[in-house]
């Protein structure tokens, strides 16, 4: 029991650590994604209110504000709870906060896991003890008058270590003690955070017809390229293998690997999970804060906050976002900042919106946007954010609405059903090269003109000496031998095996003067050897350290440790006393152990 609390604390204090950096991180990087996500979304509700040449813009543009007002919604009552009301996260995650009296630490976590470790010191001390007087008073409550365990306090392989231990455990999930294989710890053997890497075993598995509908692309991109950021979907057209091919199918996989992972990348993935989610390498973003940085602030932030922890102490900074939206303005102060005005912020990014029309005919056609003929990227449109300053009116398209720019350009493509494009072929057969007219429609967002910000540092300590520490296996009294892994044998015999003692009176509770005993100890006395194990992992940080009960061995052995041990008896406060110690020692003593090897068969 001892061990397995001893593994609780360890445990628990690492999800603390873990979590400080986190929590602390929380305040600063919501209040950076709101404030730019509430202005994203003015911007737009703005340029609506000053109208949009066409119906698909506006349903377009829409279609973004609302989803900017959606992460807005989102964030605001996070931010405000860190930021604008009586909750003071530092109280949860500072070491040390100003104006406060008393030697730290100040803030609870810190609090809490001093606290564990204080708990896991008293426990290990106490251990053998404990043990003795619990499997006592268990034996007494069974009806035994005298029980105790050899040997009388036993000895629990503990040793405190320092701060720096808990270093790798928060980020990766590898305890400091690891050795291979007996001792991989908690998060490999019984949390499983793992990242597996694999080789799949594939077969050909069936030829299927191609997909027709979307042939070859060829041609332009435009004649404005903006690269950067991109949250959204493009209506531009794809490719589909439009030949039959054959499938296959994963009959099989070799596990080449796999990394271990910690509380702190187990918490960072639930937060970045929930915000931007999982697919973006698909080019969509299901998360529920996906437009915004926030999930790139959190990370960022918290991981320099978690390398205080254990790094240096020399302060870090980020930039912290200021949008202005004003096109006007915008434009003066890019042209300051070129020309040099002392004073003028540097611009970080520029933003753009962009809504595409993919058409069967060009725009002004008759039959443009009859029904069947184009589709839009309306329902979810593109948010873009380039670096430094993009200014739209050096394109070569034109202004078509205030701060909308519109360019128009065609590709090729051999089929696009979406918009009514079938194959055509010539006379030798060969597919014909059909126009897609595509209209894109610029909006602009704003720049970034923010500076740089101090991230505060929850650790700052000046002693490392008075932080908590995790309680280790102290493999200098010997260690688990995956040679010799016997119960009996090495380690495993002298520190994690134990022999249970009960004896009481053997008189008859009926006429016992008729029915007396020549036994000369006057009892009779039970024994049982007991192993202390784990099967998952050799440490004090995994909580499964289980007994059971295996045959009686060594009989000298037990004897020494019974005689030697006696007078420790003294330690349990009359719960075990020297004396009872002794009479039994005196009594089984006498037994020859080839005579013990024959009784003792369970």
């Amino acid at each position: 029991r001892s061990m397995n609390v001893i593994a609780m604390n360890n445990v628990a204090q690492t999800r603390m650590l873990a979590l400080i950096p986190i929590l602390d991180a929380f305040p600063l990087a919501t209040k950076m994604a709101y404030e730019e996500v509430k202005a994203w979304e003015e911007c737009l509700r703005n340029q609506l209110r000053r109208g949009v040449p066409d119906s698909h813009l506006r349903e377009g543009l829409e279609s973004l504000r609302a989803r900017m007002a959606r992460q807005r919604d989102i964030l605001a009552p996070i931010s405000n709870l860190f930021n604008d009301s009586g909750f003071h996260v530092e109280e949860l995650t500072t070491w040390r906060l100003r104006g406060h009296t008393g030697p730290p630490p100040h803030g609870q976590l810190w609090q809490a896991a001093e606290a564990l470790d204080e708990f896991s010191q008293a426990t290990a001390a106490s251990a053998g003890v404990l043990s003795q007087l619990n499997a006592s008073r268990f034996g007494q409550l069974n009806g035994a008058e005298v029980a105790f365990i050899v040997p009388v306090v036993p000895t629990l392989p503990a040793r405190r270590s320092s701060f720096n231990d808990f270093e790798r455990p928060v980020k990766r999930g590898l305890i400091p003690d690891r050795a291979y294989p007996q001792r991989l710890g908690v998060y490999d053997r019984l949390f499983k955070w793992r990242i597996y890497r694999y080789r799949d075993i594939r077969e050909r598995d069936r030829l299927v017809p191609g997909r027709p509908g979307h042939g070859a692309i060829r041609g332009g991109r435009g004649n404005v390229s903006l690269s950067g950021r991109q949250r959204g979907r493009s209506a531009r057209g794809y490719s589909s293998n439009p030949n039959p091919h054959w499938t296959y199918r994963t009959v099989g996989r070799v596990l080449l690997g796999y990394t271990v992972y910690g509380p702190y990348q187990w918490m960072m993935r639930r937060i970045h999970g929930y915000a931007q989610g999982w697919w973006h390498e698909r080019h969509y973003y299901p998360g529920q804060l996906a437009d915004t940085y926030f999930h790139e602030y959190i990370r960022r932030v918290a991981d320099i906050k978690l390398g205080y922890l254990w790094g240096s102490k020399q302060p870090r900074y980020i930039h912290y976002p200021q949008w202005i939206t004003d096109f006007q303005r915008c434009r003066t102060l890019a042209a300051q900042a070129a020309s040099g005005v002392p004073g003028v912020p540097r611009i970080n990014r520029t933003m753009f919106y962009l809504v595409e029309i993919r058409s069967r005919y060009p725009k002004g056609h008759p039959s443009y946007l009859s029904p069947g003929s184009y589709v839009t990227n309306g329902d979810l449109p593109l948010a873009i954010w380039i670096k430094g300053w993009e200014d739209p009116t050096t394109w070569s398209v034109p202004m078509i609405s205030q701060w909308v720019w519109e360019d128009r350009y065609y590709y090729e493509t051999t089929e696009d059903w979406d918009i009514g494009i079938r194959m055509k072929r010539d006379a030798t057969g060969r597919p014909v090269w059909q126009k897609v007219y595509m209209i894109a429609q610029y909006v602009f967002g704003g720049i970034d003109v923010g500076g740089e910000v101090e991230i505060t540092n929850p650790a700052n300590y000046d002693d490392i000496s008075d932080l908590p520490a995790p309680i280790l296996m102290d493999t200098s009294m010997g260690d688990y031998n995956m040679g010799r892994p016997h119960h009996d044998l090495g380690v495993r015999r002298e520190l994690f095996t134990l022999l249970a003692v009960a004896s009481q009176r053997d008189t008859a509770r009926a006429w016992p003067s008729r029915f007396g005993t020549d036994n000369p100890f006057g009892g009779i006395t039970a024994l049982a050897q007991a192993e202390v194990f784990n099967t998952t992992s050799w440490d004090l940080w995994t909580q499964d350290w289980k007994a059971k009960l295996v045959p009686v061995t060594q009989w000298s052995d037990w004897m020494e440790k019974m005689a030697a041990g006696a007078e420790d008896a003294a330690l349990t406060n009359g719960q075990v006393s020297p004396e009872d110690v002794s009479i039994v020692y005196e009594y089984l003593r006498r037994f020859d152990e080839a005579m013990v090897n024959q009784s003792l068969h369970h």
